[in-house]
């Protein structure tokens, strides 16, 4: 981790926004199985809760997720959420320590291989941008459009 987390900011320049943070990463099939997909993380500021993470495997269709960013953050260092979304710490293979991260729905589910190193960092931009429970993040939120953005499927 690199560090910085929620409510840690340091005195560099805060930049506007941030860029999503696209990865090759592996759905795990089995115990030396891996199919490969791409994952974009995207964050806005505007509803700093969340993170929208889109899955795009090699053919078909992509799905986005909504995903709490707080919860991503946890499961940099522990086991973190309840239910549809689960996000852990793991040993790494080359040179690096990996997360896996279960999406559960009512039709599937699916647990991704990614690197930790490089979601640390994306996630420590975003918390730059507007820190864990800065005024803007509790108070600006549109709540109506939050809700909608949860249920809706993933």
């Amino acid at each position: 981790m690199s560090g910085e987390g929620p409510g840690h900011g340091g005195c560099r320049e805060v930049p506007k926004d941030v860029p999503a943070l696209s990865l090759d990463i592996r759905r795990v099939l089995g115990r030396a199985e891996r199919q490969p997909l791409r994952a974009d993380f995207r964050f806005d500021p505007d509803t700093p809760v969340l993170v929208s993470v889109t899955l795009t495997p090699p053919r078909g269709r992509s799905v986005t997720w909504r995903i709490s960013r707080e919860l991503l953050h946890r499961g940099l260092s522990g086991r973190s959420g309840d239910g549809d979304v689960r996000i852990w710490p793991v040993p790494g293979g080359e040179g690096g320590r990996l997360l896996w991260l279960r999406l559960a729905s009512r039709e599937s589910s699916a647990v991704l291989e990614l690197p930790a190193a490089a979601l640390s960092d994306w996630l420590a931009a975003t918390y730059r941008l507007v820190p864990a429970g800065a005024a803007r993040e509790a108070t600006e939120e549109d709540w109506e459009a939050f809700i909608s953005e949860l249920r809706a499927d993933p």
